[in-house]
Formats: structure tokens, C-alpha cells, sequence
């Protein structure tokens, strides 16, 4: 699919927001490389309004220490809880895995960002209802994709009033796997356009250890600067922009960059291809490979067209393929990094978009191609038919998303038998026991009815082994898209799961007096599948309103009874425990979350426990308790 450069309303690929054109990333390049004009040098970003959109391009830096004052390998730092940056740590994972970024990136950013003026001034554009399109070349795209972030996490769902995208030209990757997921679980991939040139070796240089290519920094930035500088003075002229002969050691610092590429390409491909191999498994921990990973998409560009890609994992064979050095001139490599003012042009006239059915089926013989026009810009990217090994790399990251749709489509098929079936089961049980006047957890733990606690006991291991090779052998793994724990229904299945089932499992653990052993439920004992859930459901403040009326909605609360019911047992009063379970009821109180005839029916080890703390509280401790509810409901 080509369209017509400067065409104001072709656009560009773009996911469910279609929103890039010819026009508008020919004329971001244009204000990205006019900061870097004589006379600029103290403005870090310039601002203007095309159109219906008011368009920001950062400067970015070019000066060594960027890279090379850094604390780690690859110069990434790890977001901490409650960090004082800001932004990005709700962007963790399920696992609660943390996201990290480029340090001299995010430094930049923060610099700009909180001193310059420019975030009030963008708060004043939303506030007029503008769209926000935040550029930047080489690290002011760096800037510009943190600034990105940070408008979409502090606006998660901008209306239509309050959008904003992103495009860089040149743009190293400045984000962990973490991050990359968590943009595209929260949909925002298509908020990013990156521009890369074939051969634009600063794309790539963050994949490689700061250590490697930090002495050729200084000579290199220092040319990159003044290239730049020449070709933003130079527009809107015909003068001919400066002609300055490269830097020396270009062989070895391409060199050093490609093969750190290749290494990351080639182990993410072959762990994505076999996720269970063992081998694979055990050469991570002992190779520290860069931990930079691509988000949004990427628009390959050459002299001839260019490539559109939205498949991230076909980004990193691109990176590399495309840079092969066997019989290239060097000098490209370095040249093309501020040579996006002569072949963007060019590469806006013939735009194709290699989707996920012909990324999948990438031909690989000449014989097999239907799409001349994909073949022409693939051979201009030097992924053509004679480079076999980035084919076979590009189909199977594309097969990679096909086989992850056909595992949710197989759990789907799964779910009538091995969740829902069960499930009924343990919900008849739960009935069954309040129709004997006793709640189904006392009943489950006494275990006093033989067969019919047996056969809750088999329904209960059922479930916890599909949600453990659900979660344990493919979500952990990867095996399944990066929104799978967004999605509505699974949200749902989960936690209906969690609130039913989990306090079986601390019944059980009770039961066999695993806390003598092991220590208290919650620290010790809670399988990883529950915390996860319980994370699932976090992320959605939606449907934390719509958990199941009929359970109570805290799945935890028998393990802080039971161990309250241990110092009963030793009529060992303690008034920190009897805290805690006053907070964890009182939260549940006042949104019905709480099943009265689970906790209270019959001989309730909730009742006894909560009776008798209550004995043990003075007055004023009573008076303001949530406990009062629940004696009040006793006596009712």
C-alpha cells in the first residue's frame, strides 16, 4: 500500500488510530532539524502549530557523556516505587516486573521537561483541545517519546481533545521489554512513528555496551553536530549544505554496534521460536545482553521507499538485516544518521505496509512474489530474496503473533470443560454447605462430608492447574498477546476464579498446618496465580466496581483470620493483628463486600475470631470498629 507524498489526507498504517501522513512526518522533520540552527543552541525545543496540531521538536544532546557516565553495562535505569521522576512506574507488568529506560535519555527528558517551560506550555494546548505531536531527531527523539509517555500515563485514555503522538527520525531504543508491553497493553504502539534510515547507525547504538563505542563519541557527536547544524541553516536556501569528510574509526564502531545487534536479534528470535528450550534458558542469566526493546511503530526508510512495520518483533531483524556491512560503505553508516533531510523525501513517495499475513508468508524465492512493490522496497532495505536468513527471521516473528491469537483461541475452546464446569461444581458445593448452616470455608477445611469434600477438593487442584499453565507456561512466557490480562472476560474468569477458590486453598493450607512449618499463608504460602489475578484486576478501576455481589470481594481475608484464630488458640491477644483484620473488613463493609453467609454461618471460624477480639477490645476500641457490623449481622 503506497500513497502520494505531501498528500495532506493519505495516512500513513497506524493501527485503530490511522493519524500519520506524508505531510505531517515531512513537515516534523523539517521543525526536528531546524532546532539545530545556528543561534539555537540554548533552546531545547521549538514549537509550532501545523494545521490542527501543535507539533513539539526537541534538541536532543550531543555530547559523550550521554552514554558514557553511567552507573551500569547499557546505561539503563530501573523506575523504583514511588520514584521521584514521576512517571512510568504504574507502567510495571502483571509479575510486577519493573519497567527501566535509558538513563541519559531519561535525564535529558526530566531536564526539558520540568525546567524549560515546556510542560506548562503543552498543559495550555490540551486545555484549547489541541492534538499534540511531540518529534524530536536522534536523542530529541529519545525526549520526545519519554514526553509521550508521560502525557499517555498521566492521561491514560485521552479523549479526543487531549491526544497527543509521537515521531522521532533516528530514535535509539531507550526502553526495557517491560515497558515496550506495557505500551502495547494500554494500546498505545500506535501513538509512535519511528523513522529509521536503512542504515542510520544511532538507531541502533544503545544495543551495544556504553563501554564498546564510548571513545569514538566524542569525535562522532561532535560531526553529527555540525552536519546537522549545516543542514537546518541550509534550509529554505540553495545553498549547498556543508561537505565535511567523516571521522576516522568508523570500521570499528560500526563494527562493535552490528555485532551487539546481531546478538540481540539473533537470541530474541531464536527464544521467541522456542520458548521452552532449555539451552536458551540457561545462556540468558549468563550473557548480559542490552535490555533496550522496541515499542510503537517503525517506518523503515531508503533513498527508494520504505517499509511500515507494526509487528515489534519483526523491528530487531530489521535493525540488523538491514545493517549488514559486508560491501556496504561504511560512511553510510554515519551519514545517514543526519541525512534524513535527502532521503525522506524520496522514501515518502513509496510507502508499503508489511502486515502480519505477509509477514508470515514472506516469500522466500523470487518465483513465490506477488507483491512487486513489497519486493522492490524490501531489496532497497537489503531484505530481499538473496538474504534468506532475515526471511525466515521476519516469518517467524510474525508467526510468533499468529500462534499467540491461536493459543487464546484455544483457551477459549477450554474453557467450557476445564474453568466453567468446575466451577459450577464449587459453586453447588458452596451451596450445599450453607444449606447444612455452615459456610462453605469451615466445611471445607473440617472436611467431615467425605465424597462431596473430596470431589470440591479435585475441582479445586482442576482449576489450579489451568490457571497455573495459563499463567506459568504461557503468560509468563510470553505465548500470549501483551493485552491478554487487559482483556474484560479473562479479567472477569480470573477473578471469579480468585474469590471462590482461594479460600479453599487457605483452608487447605490451615488444614495441614502448613503455617507451623512454612510461616503464615499470605507470605509464605499464596500461590504466584492469585497475585497475578489480583494484579490483573489492579490494572482495570473499571471492574474493581463489577467483582461477583455474591462472594466476598477479598479473596485474602481467611488468611488473616486464621492467623488471629493461631493466638486464639494460644489466647495470645495481639492488637497489631487485630488492626490488620479491622482494615481489611472495614474497606469491604461499605461496598457489600462481604458474603455474611460465608463468614458468619454456622460454627464460623470468622465469627469466633472476630467475637473474640472483641472481647478483647476497651471501649473506645469498639465503638469505632467495623466489627460492630459484623456482631450486629450475628445477632440478626
Amino acid at each position: 500500500m503506497a500513497f502520494t507524498a505531501g498528500s495532506s489526507t493519505q495516512q500513513l498504517m497506524g493501527g485503530s488510530v490511522p493519524f500519520f501522513s506524508a505531510r505531517l512526518l515531512s513537515d516534523a522533520w523539517k521543525l526536528s532539524g531546524s532546532v539545530y540552527k545556528t543561534g539555537q543552541e540554548n533552546r531545547s525545543y521549538v514549537r509550532e502549530v501545523i494545521g490542527d496540531k501543535v507539533v513539539y521538536a526537541f534538541r536532543g544532546s550531543f555530547d559523550p557523556n550521554f552514554f558514557t557516565s553511567t552507573a551500569t553495562k547499557y546505561g539503563e535505569y530501573q523506575i523504583q516505587p514511588q520514584d521521584p521522576i514521576g512517571f512510568l512506574d504504574g507502567l510495571k507488568d502483571g509479575n510486577d516486573q519493573r519497567t527501566s529506560v535509558h538513563r541519559g535519555s531519561l535525564n535529558q527528558f526530566l531536564d526539558i521537561w520540568n525546567k524549560s517551560g515546556v510542560q506548562t506550555q503543552v498543559g495550555e494546548d490540551c486545555k484549547r483541545g489541541a492534538t499534540i505531536v511531540f518529534t524530536g531527531h536522534s536523542t530529541g527523539g529519545a525526549i520526545a517519546a519519554l514526553a509521550t509517555l508521560w502525557m499517555l500515563e498521566k492521561q491514560p485514555q485521552p479523549g479526543p481533545s487531549k491526544v497527543v503522538f509521537c515521531i522521532t527520525f533516528g530514535f535509539p531504543l531507550i526502553g526495557n521489554e517491560i515497558l515496550a508491553r506495557a505500551v502495547r497493553r494500554k494500546k498505545w504502539a500506535d501513538r509512535f512513528c519511528h523513522v529509521v534510515s536503512r542504515r542510520d547507525i544511532f538507531s541502533r547504538i544503545l544495543l551495544a555496551p556504553s563501554i564498546s563505542v564510548s571513545r569514538h563519541l566524542e569525535t562522532l557527536f561532535s560531526y553529527w553536530k555540525r552536519s546537522m547544524q549545516s543542514a537546518a541553516n541550509s534550509l529554505g536556501s540553495t545553498d549547498t549544505p556543508m561537505a565535511e569528510a567523516s571521522p576516522g574509526g568508523i570500521a570499528e564502531f560500526v563494527g562493535t554496534v552490528v555485532q551487539h545487534c546481531s546478538a540481540i536479534a539473533n537470541y530474541t528470535s531464536a527464544a521467541k521460536m522456542s520458548p521452552n528450550n532449555s539451552l536458551i534458558a540457561a545462556v540468558k542469566p549468563l550473557v548480559k545482553l542490552s535490555p533496550y526493546r522496541p515499542f510503537g511503530h517503525f517506518l523503515f526508510c531508503s533513498s527508494s521507499g520504505g517499509i511500515w512495520i507494526e509487528n515489534h518483533y519483526a523491528v530487531l531483524p530489521v535493525l540488523y538485516y538491514a545493517a549488514q556491512t559486508l560491501g556496504a560503505n561504511l560512511e553510510e553508516f554515519i551519514l545517514e544518521h543526519a541525512g534524513y533531510g535527502h532521503i525522506l523525501p524520496k522514501a515518502l513517495l513509496n510507502i508499503v505496509k508489511l502486515g502480519e499475513e505477509k509477514l508470515t508468508n514472506l516469500p522466500l524465492t523470487d518465483a513465490a512474489y506477488q507483491d512487486r512493490e513489497l519486493a522492490t522496497q524490501m531489496d532497497a532495505l537489503g531484505l530481499g530474496i538473496q538474504n534468506c536468513q532475515a526471511r525466515l527471521s521476519l516469518r517467524a516473528a510474525g508467526q510468533v503473533l499468529k500462534q499467540q491469537m491461536e493459543n487464546v483461541t484455544n483457551l477459549v475452546k477450554e474453557y467450557p470443560k476445564k474453568m466453567e464446569t468446575p466451577m459450577e461444581n464449587l459453586e453447588e458445593y458452596r451451596l450445599q454447605c450453607r444449606g447444612n448452616e455452615t459456610g462453605y470455608y469451615d466445611a471445607f477445611k473440617k472436611k467431615q462430608r467425605g465424597n462431596v469434600d473430596f470431589q470440591a477438593n479435585l475441582k479445586r487442584l482442576e482449576l489450579a492447574g489451568w490457571w497455573d499453565e495459563i499463567i506459568q507456561n504461557k503468560f509468563d512466557k510470553d505465548e500470549l498477546p501483551d493485552d491478554f490480562q487487559c482483556r474484560k472476560e479473562w479479567i472477569i474468569r480470573g477473578t471469579h476464579y480468585r474469590l471462590l477458590v482461594e479460600p479453599l486453598d487457605i483452608a487447605n493450607y490451615y488444614r495441614l498446618g502448613k503455617n507451623e512449618d512454612s510461616g503464615p499463608y499470605l507470605t509464605h504460602g499464596r500461590p504466584r496465580r492469585y497475585k497475578t489475578l489480583e494484579k490483573w484486576l489492579e490494572g482495570n478501576e473499571e471492574l474493581q466496581l463489577q467483582l461477583p455481589t455474591m462472594l466476598t470481594q477479598d479473596s485474602r481475608i481467611w488468611a488473616f483470620v486464621e492467623e488471629i484464630a493461631s493466638l486464639k488458640s494460644k489466647n495470645s491477644y495481639n492488637n497489631e493483628k487485630r488492626i490488620e483484620l479491622e482494615n481489611q473488613v472495614g474497606r469491604l463493609i461499605q461496598p457489600n463486600g462481604l458474603c455474611k453467609e460465608d463468614l458468619l454461618t454456622g460454627e464460623s471460624t470468622f465469627k469466633a475470631v472476630v467475637e473474640w477480639l472483641w472481647t478483647n477490645m476497651n471501649p473506645a476500641q469498639q465503638a469505632s470498629s467495623p466489627f460492630r457490623f459484623i456482631l450486629q449481622n450475628t445477632q440478626n
